[in-house]
Protein backbone atom coordinates (compact mmCIF):
# COMPACT_ATOMS: atom_id res chain seq x y z
CA UNK A 1 0.00 0.00 0.00
CA UNK A 2 2.85 2.42 0.78
CA UNK A 3 4.30 1.88 -2.68
CA UNK A 4 0.94 2.56 -4.37
CA UNK A 5 0.36 5.79 -2.46
CA UNK A 6 3.93 7.10 -2.56
CA UNK A 7 4.32 10.50 -4.22
CA UNK A 8 6.60 10.59 -7.26
CA UNK A 9 9.26 13.17 -8.09
CA UNK A 10 7.16 15.27 -10.46
CA UNK A 11 4.24 16.04 -8.08
CA UNK A 12 6.75 16.58 -5.28
CA UNK A 13 8.67 19.11 -7.40
CA UNK A 14 5.43 20.94 -8.28
CA UNK A 15 4.43 21.06 -4.61
CA UNK A 16 7.87 22.36 -3.65
CA UNK A 17 7.71 25.12 -6.29
CA UNK A 18 4.26 26.18 -5.10
CA UNK A 19 5.26 26.22 -1.45
CA UNK A 20 8.36 28.29 -2.24
CA UNK A 21 6.05 31.04 -3.53
CA UNK A 22 4.64 31.37 -0.03
CA UNK A 23 8.06 32.34 1.36
CA UNK A 24 7.33 35.88 0.09
CA UNK A 25 3.64 36.41 0.98
CA UNK A 26 3.69 40.04 -0.15
CA UNK A 27 4.38 38.89 -3.73
CA UNK A 28 1.73 36.16 -3.84
CA UNK A 29 -0.89 38.13 -5.82
CA UNK A 30 1.67 38.85 -8.56
CA UNK A 31 2.94 35.26 -8.68
CA UNK A 32 -0.31 33.29 -8.30
CA UNK A 33 -2.90 34.21 -10.94
CA UNK A 34 -5.77 32.56 -9.05
CA UNK A 35 -5.06 34.57 -5.92
CA UNK A 36 -4.65 37.76 -7.96
CA UNK A 37 -8.05 37.27 -9.59
CA UNK A 38 -9.77 36.38 -6.31
CA UNK A 39 -8.40 39.55 -4.68
CA UNK A 40 -9.66 41.97 -7.38
CA UNK A 41 -12.07 44.59 -6.07
CA UNK A 42 -15.56 44.97 -7.45
CA UNK A 43 -14.69 48.57 -8.40
CA UNK A 44 -11.72 47.42 -10.52
CA UNK A 45 -13.83 44.78 -12.25
CA UNK A 46 -16.63 47.28 -12.83
CA UNK A 47 -14.16 49.68 -14.48
CA UNK A 48 -13.31 46.95 -17.03
CA UNK A 49 -17.03 46.36 -17.65
CA UNK A 50 -17.62 50.08 -18.21
CA UNK A 51 -14.70 50.19 -20.65
CA UNK A 52 -16.18 47.33 -22.71
CA UNK A 53 -19.87 48.28 -22.50
CA UNK A 54 -20.00 50.67 -25.45
CA UNK A 55 -17.89 48.55 -27.86
CA UNK A 56 -20.07 45.55 -26.95
CA UNK A 57 -23.26 47.61 -27.55
CA UNK A 58 -22.01 48.55 -30.99
CA UNK A 59 -21.11 44.96 -31.86
CA UNK A 60 -24.48 43.56 -30.70
CA UNK A 61 -26.82 46.32 -31.92
CA UNK A 62 -29.66 46.26 -32.81
CA UNK A 63 -30.47 42.73 -31.62
CA UNK A 64 -29.27 43.02 -28.01
CA UNK A 65 -29.00 45.63 -25.29
CA UNK A 66 -25.96 45.76 -23.03
CA UNK A 67 -25.67 47.15 -19.52
CA UNK A 68 -23.01 47.14 -16.82
CA UNK A 69 -24.23 45.13 -13.84
CA UNK A 70 -23.04 43.93 -10.47
CA UNK A 71 -23.11 40.16 -10.15
CA UNK A 72 -21.71 37.41 -7.93
CA UNK A 73 -18.73 35.28 -8.94
CA UNK A 74 -18.73 31.66 -7.90
CA UNK A 75 -15.28 31.08 -6.44
CA UNK A 76 -15.12 27.33 -6.29
CA UNK A 77 -16.87 24.06 -6.64
CA UNK A 78 -14.75 21.66 -4.63
CA UNK A 79 -13.90 23.23 -1.30
CA UNK A 80 -16.12 26.32 -1.62
CA UNK A 81 -19.15 25.21 -3.67
CA UNK A 82 -21.57 27.92 -2.56
CA UNK A 83 -19.33 30.87 -1.70
CA UNK A 84 -19.58 33.95 -3.89
CA UNK A 85 -17.57 37.17 -4.32
CA UNK A 86 -18.96 40.51 -5.41
CA UNK A 87 -18.10 41.11 -9.06
CA UNK A 88 -19.28 43.03 -12.11
CA UNK A 89 -19.67 42.52 -15.81
CA UNK A 90 -22.08 42.93 -18.68
CA UNK A 91 -25.71 41.88 -18.74
CA UNK A 92 -26.88 41.28 -22.29
CA UNK A 93 -30.58 40.95 -23.13
CA UNK A 94 -32.47 40.62 -26.41
CA UNK A 95 -34.11 43.87 -27.50
CA UNK A 96 -37.77 44.15 -26.42
CA UNK A 97 -39.09 43.42 -29.92
CA UNK A 98 -37.18 40.13 -29.83
CA UNK A 99 -38.09 39.04 -26.29
CA UNK A 100 -40.37 36.33 -27.62
CA UNK A 101 -37.96 33.44 -28.02
CA UNK A 102 -35.32 35.20 -25.92
CA UNK A 103 -33.91 31.84 -24.87
CA UNK A 104 -33.08 31.06 -28.49
CA UNK A 105 -31.51 34.49 -29.01
CA UNK A 106 -29.41 34.14 -25.85
CA UNK A 107 -28.36 30.62 -26.82
CA UNK A 108 -27.28 31.89 -30.23
CA UNK A 109 -25.24 34.69 -28.64
CA UNK A 110 -23.64 32.30 -26.14
CA UNK A 111 -22.69 29.95 -29.00
CA UNK A 112 -21.22 32.83 -31.03
CA UNK A 113 -19.12 33.94 -28.06
CA UNK A 114 -17.84 30.39 -27.50
CA UNK A 115 -16.93 30.13 -31.22
CA UNK A 116 -14.63 33.18 -31.14
CA UNK A 117 -10.89 32.56 -31.70
CA UNK A 118 -10.47 33.07 -27.94
CA UNK A 119 -13.74 31.63 -26.58
CA UNK A 120 -15.78 33.75 -24.18
CA UNK A 121 -17.95 31.87 -21.70
CA UNK A 122 -20.96 33.52 -20.08
CA UNK A 123 -23.94 32.26 -18.15
CA UNK A 124 -27.60 32.60 -19.02
CA UNK A 125 -29.56 33.70 -15.99
CA UNK A 126 -32.66 35.83 -15.42
CA UNK A 127 -33.40 36.10 -19.17
CA UNK A 128 -29.96 37.57 -19.87
CA UNK A 129 -26.48 36.46 -20.82
CA UNK A 130 -24.13 37.56 -18.07
CA UNK A 131 -20.42 38.04 -18.70
CA UNK A 132 -18.56 38.17 -15.38
CA UNK A 133 -15.26 40.03 -15.81
CA UNK A 134 -13.55 38.88 -12.59
CA UNK A 135 -11.06 36.82 -14.62
CA UNK A 136 -10.67 39.22 -17.54
CA UNK A 137 -7.27 40.84 -17.06
CA UNK A 138 -6.75 42.17 -20.60
CA UNK A 139 -9.96 43.74 -21.97
CA UNK A 140 -8.27 44.59 -25.27
CA UNK A 141 -8.23 40.89 -26.21
CA UNK A 142 -12.03 40.71 -25.95
CA UNK A 143 -12.49 44.07 -27.64
CA UNK A 144 -10.35 42.94 -30.59
CA UNK A 145 -12.74 40.04 -31.19
CA UNK A 146 -15.92 42.12 -31.28
CA UNK A 147 -15.90 42.63 -35.08
CA UNK A 148 -15.74 38.83 -35.49
CA UNK A 149 -18.65 38.47 -33.07
CA UNK A 150 -20.72 41.10 -34.91
CA UNK A 151 -20.10 39.35 -38.23
CA UNK A 152 -21.00 35.94 -36.81
CA UNK A 153 -24.33 37.27 -35.52
CA UNK A 154 -25.18 38.86 -38.89
CA UNK A 155 -24.65 35.59 -40.77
Amino acid sequence: MKRALRISKLPLAALEATLRLYLAPEKLPQRLPTLRLLCRTQAAIRAVAELLAEPMRQALAPRYSVEVADMPSQIGSGSLPVDRLASAGLRITPQPARRKGSGTALGELAAALRALPEPVIGRISEEALQLDFRCLEDPSRLQAQLPVLAEALRA
